[in-house]
Parts: structure tokens; sequence; C-alpha cells
């Protein structure tokens, strides 16, 4: 290997020793914990390779040889290392879900690592070295390479981030959480750097900024997944390790801040002084230091006029002429500032500049047409904006190969309004010329220079190494302007200079950072073990002294402070415990005698509880008898099928009976509204053990079984529609129960099915949702709340009805919240672990296909019952066919109803119609007929015919809530009030806050002459649609009526 050259610390130095300090002190922290998992081995091993990332870049910016840049194989193993141990993390936190996966992609990620970075091994070992001013460190010319390293590194990062996310949706919802900020943690400290790494090497960012939000983030991202894993973790670990860690990233985050403004302003302060030496040096006075070379370039004769130390130096200031000529244009512009004329002169002097300057001479004449750009200042300052973009355009055009240099970078230059079309424009022209590919790529290298300004430091000198020519040479220089002779200076000073002065600057901090490193992560260790540490293990040790019987030890209060309260209070506490032992054997020598007269007592007792327990298996018996006719089903229809699983929790023997009692409940039964059938069912859980909860079932069969006796006699009752009789049946029901006082709740779904069309109204009062089993897949039909159990005060104000279309071979599963509630185990001190996974249900019912009895044996392999348990299964036309139409009739109607679609559009609407009447009289239950015709009647204002053929069609399709606000218009616009009301109030139970029928039905009650409702519908519509004018006017018609009728009674 080659001369690794002097150290030299820089700010580049300190700022990767702060990355270091933190993630070697996390990576010793996870692979130190005793007994610990396998998670938390890949998170410190994760670590550990981040470390030694930072670590690499460390010593290549500490070393100036260029066998420093081999640290960079350092660097290019440890960040697709980390990558690749902390997918493992990912897989294995908080348990391992995917083991073969976990194992072979492990596998995989490992391979690649090694082919990388031993390919990059051994291309690098030819490839020679670069110095990058930039970052002041040695690499390998590979610019190749790292873009496919980048991306590599890049969907390594990705992976883990997948596979994370992947982890999160399949571990229990607890511990998302966690393992979300976890995630985030280390986005932040991976996938931000890697992008900013590649905005600073194109030099679209600076490089000190790069390394200081690098190192920030770092740290942040570290230290919040450190805490958040720790605190989620299953592992032991310690108080103090958590105090050291937040104190350590606390101190490095304040110290990564200060340490950079204050060596920003060490190198501000070493430049003005150095521009100052280049001035007197020029000037002829004597300094104290003899710069390395000087050089002139006369701006009139356009040559350099003086190349002192150009030998020595083997810097030729003619490969950068161009920048000289930038240097001047500027620092004339700014000379301009007292002139009331400075946009002609600066017009004229751009008229002066060489070809190499006329890229900034078009980006400052678009720049002076600016309304913003008032003075010279202001005209920098904006041209000050845009170096950076310069600078990032350049670095760009010189990774581009000069065999297609003109079609790669065109792209680049492609801009032709805002910043720096100017600029891009003449790069333009250059493309579009004659000159040959490479020189081309000159031009524009030249034209893309930068324009310094006064006081800045630049680079100069020769940074290539090879082995073939091993010289190299670095330099600082300053440029001085003198306008009075048109020339331009540049003064270079050893770049070495420049590097001792930022070790003397940087060592202290340095020093600094490893002292107080140091001090938390050791001091802190001792102060809190004399302070926290050690007294909280006399009080370990106490409790095991006295776990194991030794009553007489006493803890010895040092301090009093929160530790010596709890020692104080331990000693209290053990002399409590030997008092009440002194007492246990006193009352022990007494013992025989107590026995005996307490045996004597529990056997008197016993046969009390005896005759007390027969008593109360009787009331058992007598109520489970009066619950057996409620839990009947008298559900019969060829297309709705119903059945039941009921399991009481309560067990009992009365007799040589034996039977259970609780209170869920099923009933299912057959009704007529509006000469439709319907199957009405309910699946109920009455709140409290045994008795009281089978007290809850017994009131709820016998009002919900007098209701449907009610309405299978009486035409009245029957004379209504379901949304209406399933609410009116609610409430009914809520009525009962609500006067015991909230002493007796019940949860319950409440259905209703046509069963023609197979479509459900439901209502579910805080009762588990229903489940549906479609093509051997389970999902809720329900996702939100809708009312509170029966019995529960306030439900009556805000009802509305449900709805949801069954398709033939639908199953429906309702039950009770003893579904959910299984025993799944016990904890290591007894404690009973009860599911809490809502979603497993719909997994057993999957594996149980549907089916009740397969259903049932499926919870039972997860867990036992520990509450009643109540299924209802509903099945919709499970193996009847569907209804069809021949073939030839379908293809007949279909040509009629595009002939009534062309007649209608030619607005031939009486056609139309005539069309629409042909192709119903084929076949009168088809839905589209009927909708084609309300159509054509609302057009046609027939609102009679639209009326009739929307009721048709809410018969075929009762689950259009819209054609049944249509119906319920057209019923008010023929004055068929008792229809419009009817179907308005419908839709209303569907959906409260449809403002058109909300509007529609007040003004048919306003018809019917019904203000009070009248009003109070509208009043409902006026809060959904506050701006709507003609609902004010309404409601103040109506009042206005209201007052007259006042006046008159």
């Amino acid at each position: 290997m080659n001369s690794w050259g002097n150290i030299a610390f820089d700010f580049y130095t300190f700022g990767s020793l702060v990355g270091v300090i933190f993630t070697f002190y996390n990576a010793q922290f996870f692979l130190t914990v005793k007994e610990k998992s396998e998670a938390t081995y890949q998170l410190g091993m994760g670590t550990l390779w981040l470390g030694l990332f930072h670590f690499g870049y460390m010593i290549n910016f500490s070393f100036m040889g260029p066998a420093s840049a081999y640290l960079r194989w350092l660097v290019i193993i440890g960040a697709m290392a980390g990558a690749t141990y902390l997918t493992s993390f990912f897989l294995s936190y908080p348990e391992v879900y995917f083991p073969r996966f976990k194992k072979y992609l492990f596998r995989v990620m490992i391979s690649v690592v090694v082919i990388v970075t031993g390919y990059f091994v051994f291309i690098s070992l030819t490839a020679g070295r670069l110095f990058f001013f930039s970052g002041h460190y040695w690499d390998f010319p590979l610019p190749a390479f790292y873009k496919t390293y980048a991306v590599i590194v890049l969907v390594f990062f990705l992976v883990f981030s997948l596979v994370a996310l992947v982890q999160i949706f399949k571990m229990p919802k607890e511990s998302r959480f966690a393992t979300t900020s976890i995630l985030i943690a280390f986005i932040l400290v991976t996938i931000i750097p890697g992008i900013m790494n590649a905005q600073s090497r194109d030099g679209a960012i600076g490089r000190g900024i790069y390394q200081t939000i690098t190192d920030l983030v770092l740290v942040v991202g570290l230290f919040v997944a450190n805490v958040v894993y720790i605190n989620n973790t299953k592992d032991k670990t310690t108080i103090i390790s958590r105090i050291i860690g937040i104190s350590l990233a606390s101190f490095l985050l304040v110290l990564q801040l200060v340490a950079y403004v204050v060596i920003q302003q060490s190198e501000d302060n070493y430049d003005m002084v150095h521009t100052a030496r280049a001035k007197n040096f020029i000037a002829g006075l004597e300094t104290d230091q003899v710069p390395s070379f000087h050089y002139t370039y006369d701006t009139n004769q356009k040559e350099f006029v003086r190349k002192k130390g150009l030998e020595d130096s083997a810097v030729d200031p003619k490969s950068y002429e161009s920048e000289y000529w930038n240097y001047w244009a500027l620092e004339t512009i700014l000379s301009f500032k007292e002139s009331k004329d400075w946009k002609d002169r600066t017009e004229s002097l751009l008229s002066e500049l060489p070809e190499t300057s006329k890229g900034y001479v078009a980006e400052i004449k678009r720049l002076l047409a600016l309304e913003k750009v008032t003075d010279p200042k202001s005209l920098i300052h904006e041209l000050e904006s845009e170096k950076r973009k310069i600078l990032y355009t350049r670095n760009k055009l010189r990774e581009i190969q000069t065999k297609n240099f003109s079609a790669n970078a065109d792209s680049l230059v492609s801009q032709k309004e805002g910043p720096l079309s100017g600029f891009y424009g003449v790069a333009r022209s250059v493309l579009d010329s004659q000159l040959p590919e490479e020189k081309k790529s000159e031009v524009l290298d030249q034209m893309f220079s930068p324009m310094p300004n006064h006081g800045d430091r630049n680079y100069r000198g020769r940074v290539k190494f090879a082995e073939n020519n091993p010289e190299y040479s670095f330099y600082v220089s300053y440029l001085i302007v003198d306008k009075p002779r048109g020339l331009v200076h540049e003064v270079g000073y050893p770049y070495l200079d420049y590097r001792e002065f930022q070790e003397e600057v940087t060592l202290p901090w340095i020093i600094g950072v490893l002292s107080l490193a140091v001090l938390v992560i050791f001091g802190y260790r001792l102060f809190f073990l004399i302070a926290l540490l050690r007294p909280i293990e006399q009080i370990i040790e106490g409790l095991t002294e006295v776990n194991s019987g030794n009553l007489e030890h006493r803890l010895i209060v040092h301090v009093e402070d929160d530790i010596g309260f709890m020692a104080r209070s331990f000693n209290r506490m053990v002399r409590s415990i030997q008092a009440a032992r002194k007492k246990l054997e006193q009352y022990a020598d007494q013992l025989e005698v107590k026995v005996q007269e307490r045996t004597k007592e529990l056997e008197n007792t016993l046969k009390e509880v005896q005759s007390l327990k027969h008593q109360q298996d009787g009331d058992y018996f007598l109520t489970s008898l009066l619950l057996q006719p409620f839990n009947a089903n008298h559900a019969k229809h060829d297309n709705v099928h119903i059945d039941f699983l009921l399991e009481q929790k309560k067990k009992f023997t009365f007799r040589q009976y034996e039977k259970e009692i609780g209170g869920d409940l099923n009933i299912a039964n057959q009704i007529f509204l509006n000469n439709r059938s319907y199957t009405v069912f309910l699946n109920a859980d009455a709140m409290g053990k045994s008795m009281q909860g089978a007290g809850g079932a017994l009131v709820l069969g016998s009002v919900f079984e007098s209701i449907i006796t009610r309405t299978q006699l009486l035409g009245e009752a029957r004379n209504t529609y379901p949304e209406r009789w399933i609410k009116n049946t609610f409430l009914e029901l809520h009525k009962i129960f609500e006067g015991f006082d909230g002493s007796m709740l019940v949860s319950l779904v409440l259905g209703l099915i046509d069963n023609e069309t197979g479509l459900l109204y439901f209502i579910n009062a805080e009762h588990p949702w229903m489940v549906l089993y479609r093509d051997g897949i389970a999902s809720f039909i329900e996702n939100e709340l809708m009312f509170r159990k029966l019995g529960t005060s306030g439900v009556q104000g805000n009802l509305y009805i449900k709805t949801f279309q069954l398709e033939p071979g639908d199953i429906l599963i309702a039950g009770s919240d003893g579904r959910d509630d299984l025993l799944i185990s016990h904890t290591a001190d007894g404690k009973r672990v009860i599911n809490e996974d809502e979603r497993l249900f719909l997994k057993v019912v999957e594996s149980g296909k549907g089916e009740l009895d397969k259903i049932y044996d499926e919870l039972a392999k997860y867990g036992s019952l520990t509450d009643d348990l109540s299924l209802l299964r509903v099945s919709y036309i499970e193996e009847k066919a569907r209804y069809k139409i021949e073939k030839d009739r379908l293809k007949e109607i279909q040509a009629l109803l595009l002939k009534a679609k062309e007649a209608s559009e030619s607005s031939d609407l009486q056609e139309a119609v005539s069309y629409l009447e042909e192709a119903n009289s084929l076949e009168e239950n088809i839905p589209e007929i009927k909708k084609k015709f309300i159509q054509l009647y609302l057009k046609l204002k027939d609102y009679g015919n639209a009326k009739k053929m929307a009721k048709d069609y809410s018969l075929l399709k009762p689950m259009d809530t819209e054609i049944m606000y249509i119906t319920a218009f057209c019923a008010r616009k023929v004055a068929d009030v008792k229809t419009a009301i009817d179907f308005g109030e419908r839709v209303r139970l569907r959906d409260p806050n449809h403002v058109k029928n909300l509007i529609n039905l007040g003004q048919t009650y306003l018809a019917d002459k019904n203000l009070a409702r009248a009003e109070n519908i509208l009043s409902s519509a006026l809060e959904l649609d506050p701006e709507n004018p003609s609902l004010q006017r309404l409601l103040d018609h109506i009042r206005k009526k209201q007052n007259k009728q006042d006046v008159v009674g």
C-alpha cells in the first residue's frame, strides 16, 4: 500500500466520530444483553455495521495520503451488511412469521454483499486514486461502479422497508406502533443520507451540510430506535443503559451543531487572513508566509503576464482561465453600484467577455430584464442563488462520456424558461454546432466554470494518483482584482497549511467529544452505581431475603431521597409481615379447638347451601322451560334458510334433567308486509350472568314474539313497508327495556330479508358485526357502531336502517360476543389470556366453510368458550338456479332497448316509449326496462306513469334508494300524498342525510297540512344545506302559516 500521509483532522472527521461513538455504543448495548433474542442480536449487528461504515469514513477523512482511499472498502461493505442485518431484524421482531423466507433472503443478501465488495476490491486495486476537495478525502475514480452501487444500496434499504411493512400487517396491533417507529427511525438513518450523499457528490448541496445532517439524523434515528425497542422488547435491559443512551444522544446533538457553527466561523477567519496576506504580497509588502505561486492575468491583453511558481507547483492556470474572467466580471459589476447607468455599463462589460463566459453573459442578460433586479447587488444576489445549480450541471456533464456527448447532455440543458435558461440556451447552441464531441465537452466544461466571490477559497493542484505517476500536490488560492490596471491575481498557499489549521481548530472538539463520551459511558455508570444501582440492588436483595423467610433483615438508609423512602417503606412492610406472622403463630396454637368449632359451623352451613342450591336449580329449570319456546326457528321459505346454534355457559342439573341457562337468544319467523314475503330473524345477548341474562332474554323473547304474532294476524300491522316495520319493532323493544333504568341491557342484530329479492334490512345495537361468507371468503358487512344496546337512553332520535343485497349462494353469520371471547392460554403467573382479535372469527368461518357445526369445532381449536355462544346462519338460494330469460327473447328485448335509446337521443320520446312498451310486453320483470321508462316519463313530465314504473322497479330492486326517492317525488307531483310520504320516509330511514328527499318530504307534509312535521323535516334539511335560500323561504312560509293558525285558534 502507498503512503497514508499526514494525519490531519477536520470537521468531517469530527462529524463521522460523532456517528461512530453513538453507533458503537448502541451496538455494544444490544450485543451485550444477556439471554438476548434473535431480533436483538440482528439489531445489534445491523447497528455495528452502520458504525463500521462511519468508521471507514472517519479514517478516510483523517489521513491525507492516497492509501486512505482503501477505507472505502469498509464503507462499501458497511452499508450493505447493515441493511442485511436490519432486514433480518424486521423479519424477527416481534417474532419470526416467515422462517424459510428469512433464511433464504439473508443468504441472498449476504451473497450480494460478498460479490459486490469483492468486485469493488478487485477493480479498485488498479483504478488509481482521486482527491475530492468537496469532502477533503481520497477515493477511487470509479463513477460507473458508484452509480450501480448506489442503486444496489437503495434496493437493500427498500427491501428492509418493505419487509418491515409486511411484518407490521402480520403482527398483533399492540406491536405495530413500535415496529413502525423503528422503521421510520432507520429510514431516517439510511435512505435520507443515501439520497443526500448522491446530491452532495453532484454539487446539489454542500458537503458540510450533508455531513452535519447525516450525523444529526444518525444520532436522532438510532436514539428513537433504541428507546422504542428497549421499551417494547422482552429482553432484560438495565436502567443505566437507558440513561447513558439518552444523555449521550443529547450531548452529541448539541456538540455537533455548535461545532459546525464554530468550525465554519474559523474557516471564514482563515480565508479572511489569507486574502489579506495575498493582497499584501501583491502590493509588495512583507508577509509572514511566502506563497507557493503567484499568477497574474491581464484582461486587456487577454493573456497571463506572470506565472511565478508554475514549475514547482505544476498548477497551470490556463486550464481554468475562465474562472479569472468570471471573477473579473463579478467584481467589475459590483463596482458599478454607485452608477445610475450601471445596466448600460454592465451590458458593455458583457460584450467584452470571451467565449468561455458566454453562458454567464446570457444568464446575466436574462436577470437584467427582471423587475426585482434594481442594482448590481441584487443582480449578483440572483446569480449567487444559481451557483449551486451551475456546479451541479457541470458535474453531471463531466460524467457523460464523449462518445454520445450531445445526445446525453441535451436533457441537462433543455430548460427554456426560468433560472439558468440563458445559460442553457448557450449550451444548446454549442451542442447543436459542428464541433467534435470531445471539443463540445471541453467548451461546456469551461462555460460552466464557477464564478468565485471575493475571499472565496479555491482548490488547485494535481489530484490524480496512479502507481506509475505517484506525484500529487494540492494548494489553496485566492483571487484578487486590480480594476484600474485590468489585472486578476491568483495567490496560492500549500494545502497542508490549510489542513494543519483545520486540525488546530478541530482537535479540541475531537478531544472534547471523546472525553464527553468516556465521561457519560463510564462516569455515569460509576455515579449511578453509588446513587441508584447499589441501593436498588440492596432492595432486591432484601426482597429475596424476605421471600426466603428471613423477616429479621433490614435495609440501611444511606440518603434521604426517593431510594431512601423506598428502603424505609420496605422496612415498615417487613415489620408488618413479622407482626402478622406472630399473630398467626398464636392462632395456630389454638387451631385444633377452633377447627372443630368451625367444622361444625361449616356442616350446618353446607346443609343450608345444598337446600338453597336445590331451590336455585329449580328456579333455573323453570326459567329454561319458559325460554325454550322462544329459541324456535319458524322461518320456512325455499329461498331463505335459517339455522341456529346455541350453547349457554351456565350448566345445571335438576333432578334427572341436565339443562343450561343464559342470556343468548335466536329467533326466526315468517311475515308478510304489503303482500310480500319476508323472513325476520333476531340474534341477541342479554347482559348479566345466568339468571339476570336469562331474565332479559325472556322479556325480549316475549315482546318480540308478540310483535311477530300481531304482524301475522292484523292486516293493519302488515300494511307497512319493511323499513318502517323494523324501525317500529326496534323502538318498541327499546322502550320496554328502557323502563328497567339501565339494569337490563341487550345487544342484538334484528334483520328482515325480502324472500324474493334477497335484500336485507337490519339494525345492529352494539352486537358483533355480521359476517358474509361468499365464494369461500368471509368478511364483515359492517364497519361502524350503529346504535347502543337496547335499554340505553337517547337511541330514538337518530334511528336509520341499513340494507345489504344478498346474492344467490351467500351465507350470513350473526353471533354473540361469545364467538370472540375465547380463552387462548394462561400466562406464567396464572392470568387468563383472552382473544382480542375480532378478525379471528373470519378465519374460523372460512375454515368451517360457513357451516355452524364446523364453525363451532374450529372455535374449539383456538380456545375454550368463556361466555354464552349463539350463532344464527342465513343462507340465500343455496341450490336454486337463477332466473333466466330465453336467448332469442333476450336478443329481441336488447334490440328494442337499442331502438328506444336511439329514438330518445333523437328527441322522439313517444316512439322511444312505444319501443319500451313492446319490450315490456315480452318480459315484465326486467328492471332495466322499468328504469328506461322512468327516465323517459320524467323527460315527458308524465309523473303519473313515472311513479307507477318507479314503484314496480322498487319491487324488483328494493336496494335502489334513489329510485325510491323518484317514486316519492313523482307521487307528490300527482298529489298521491300517501305514496309520497311512505316512500319518502323509507328513503329517510335508509339515508337521513338525503337533502333532496328531505325537501320533497317536507313539501309533501306541507301539502298534507301537517305543518309541524314539515317544519321538523325541512329544518333537518337546512342543517345539511345551510346555503340553500329556497329552503329558508319554505320554512318562513310554513312558520307564517303556523302563526296564522295560532292567531285563529
